[in-house]
């Protein structure tokens, strides 16, 4: 970036900032004496982000009206309390018409009515799962994208917005309190009667006996779910291995082979989202470009229902998943930009140490993490087939850039039986006994999207729309996920904590050597450090989870290692004689000062 350039960012920067501060009403978020959040300006109205969060995906997770009314395990108290789903990092929003029991962000009604001969559960291969028990409530509690993409951050008392952040959310202890709170509820004859007096009010309107073998049916269910997904060490806040979820929702529960099971121990981190969509690829791993079948997948591995067994002619590959909401949710994340370094809550920017950041983030970074040119545009791929250009991205293999390999392996080298899905596996790999679990996802995805495509009668141009114009091209060499993502970093003020998996709590830590960063620290916290551009790292009484790099005896936890992106041209410049050196203290700081003024 030329110096001249920068200084015009850094006077907008200065000049701007207040207006794009915008105070919402009081939501009883977070907020502190009452007050709602301050949203950045980042292209929505209020409107739009409202839409982002209520907008549901076809998750169904558990009966609506069970949730409401369900216990949390060894409490009177509601399990959708404000104060536990707090606990959990999970967004309060404030009571409305479209959200009358004050759920938080990204939690939703789903009153689609459930396809009755959809059984997603390996539970029943489970003692005591009796299929036929399985609730077929028409009103269903789902996630939708914002419950893992929406970001709060604090800072002396203000609350600030940022839409299609990652969520400082403990999802995996969600679900283990869920079904906890649903065992008791089963085991508890008083908390079931206060469960069901809930649910069908104090005239009985439900059948009892029935009601209790849908609860002990879906908690076993539930119950399952959480094991075949919970890994030795726990992911924590802001983290989840969302590939593995999917894949052994697809390929255990779907496909109803347990002999496919493979534990889920690779977690990363929530991906900001804007400019995504612009994005030739997208996920950690590089991995995927088509819009409509990112998103699919996504939703089959959090609570979406697909049969896979039959035909197409009997029902193979109906799904809950609804596509048309999906493609509005790409729509809205089309036009969401990155948030700007708030100078009015945080304290200014130092130009002249931007400015000297600025000289090393291009001498150093700049090739992996692209800028915008004099003209505000990226290095952009070739139009496709379909005339469409993307953002250019790479990968980097973990051999070359040295961080924890864990989930790039779990992508490449599992393998499933392939089951009912192998017709539809390429002819090369029909004949074996197991392929990879990464075709499987890729074949059960597309069959959920040519009978929607089918269903609906939508032309190729249209699915073409919603694929967000990535079409494949034969002649191309094919897109082997062998490393991590590198993308443009507007906006990674507001990404904490760094590295795929999290291990690094600021981007100080992100500039010292490998060796030199802690190897534990607590994350939970909402509270930013503006310092060191990150959330604070100490216990904090509101939610805390130790991160560790290493287990007791010293042995290194897999998937936490905070090892990698060290060294020349990661945390080292060229000196005067043309040696690679490690930066100087002033100069990390610099670059600090530098990735906060990206937008």
């Amino acid at each position: 970036m030329k110096a001249g350039r920068l200084a015009i960012l850094l006077a907008c920067v200065a000049g701007c900032n207040k207006g794009h501060l915008e105070a919402a009403p009081p939501d009883g978020g977070e907020g502190h004496s009452g007050q709602g959040p301050v949203w950045l300006e980042q292209g929505w109205t209020r409107a739009e982000s409202s839409e982002f969060y209520l907008k549901n995906q076809g998750s169904q997770l558990i009966p609506f009206e069970w949730f409401i009314h369900l216990e949390q395990a060894g409490s009177e108290k509601l399990f959708r309390s404000p104060e536990n789903m707090d606990s959990l990092g999970f967004i309060r929003q404030p009571t409305s018409r479209e959200n009358p029991h004050e759920l938080p962000i990204g939690f939703v009604l789903d009153d689609s009515p459930d396809a009755a001969d959809i059984d997603p559960s390996l539970s029943s291969f489970e003692p005591g799962y009796v299929k036929s028990d399985f609730p077929k409530a028409e009103r269903w509690l789902g996630l939708t994208c914002a419950s893992c993409h929406t970001a709060n951050i604090t800072f002396n008392k203000t609350t600030l917005r940022i839409d299609g952040g990652p969520a400082m959310v403990d999802h995996e202890s969600f679900l283990v309190r869920l079904s906890d709170a649903m065992r008791e509820t089963c085991d508890d004859t008083a908390k079931f009667e206060r469960f069901r007096t809930g649910i069908s009010g104090p005239e009985g309107l439900f059948d009892t006996t029935r009601l209790k073998a849908e609860l002990q049916s879906y908690t076993i269910h539930l119950e399952k779910l959480v094991k075949r997904n919970r890994a030795e060490h726990p992911y924590g806040f802001a983290r989840l291995d969302a590939f593995g979820a999917i894949v052994n929702e697809i390929t255990v529960a779907a496909l109803r082979i347990p002999e496919n099971h493979q534990v889920s121990d690779a977690p990363v981190s929530f991906p900001y989202l804007w400019y995504a969509r612009a994005l030739d690829y997208v996920q950690w791993n590089r991995s995927a470009d088509n819009a409509i079948a990112r998103n699919v997948g996504e939703v089959l591995g959090v609570y979406g229902k697909l049969k896979l067994d039959g035909a197409p002619a009997t029902g193979q590959f109906r799904s809950t998943a609804r596509i048309q909401n999906l493609d509005r949710l790409e729509q809205l994340i089309d036009s969401l930009k990155a948030p700007q370094w708030p100078e009015s809550v945080f304290g200014a920017i130092d130009a002249g140490k931007a400015e000297r950041g600025a000289k090393l983030y291009s001498q150093n970074c700049k090739g992996c993490h692209p800028l915008r040119d004099e003209q505000g545009n990226y290095p952009m791929t070739p139009p496709n087939l379909a005339g469409k250009q993307f953002i250019k991205t790479r990968s980097l293999r973990p051999q070359e850039i040295g961080t924890d390999p864990k989930m790039v392996e779990n992508f490449l080298f599992r393998k499933s039986i392939p089951g009912v899905l192998k017709p539809y596996l390429p002819p090369d790999e029909q004949a074996k006994d197991k392929v990879s679990a990464g075709l499987l996802l890729k074949a059960a995805v597309a069959g959920v999207i040519k009978r929607f495509k089918d269903e609906t009668g939508l032309d190729n141009q249209q699915m073409l729309a919603m694929a967000g114009g990535h079409v494949p091209d034969p002649s191309a060499p094919p897109n082997i996920p062998t490393g991590y993502i590198c993308r443009p970093l507007h906006g990674i003020w507001a990404t904490a904590p760094f590295l795929h998996n999290g291990s690094v709590p600021n981007l100080y830590q992100m500039l010292l050597p490998q060796e030199q960063r802690m190897k534990s620290f607590f994350v939970g916290s909402r509270e930013f450090d503006p310092r060191n551009v990150g959330f604070l790292t100490s216990s904090s009484t509101e939610r805390s989870f130790k991160f560790e790099t290493e287990a007791a005896d010293g042995a290194p936890v897999a998937g936490n290692s905070n090892k990698g992106h060290s060294g020349p041209s990661f945390t080292q410049t060229k000196g005067e004689d043309g040696n690679f050196r490690d930066f100087t203290d002033a100069e990390r700081w610099d670059l600090v000062e530098y990735l906060k003024t990206l937008r």
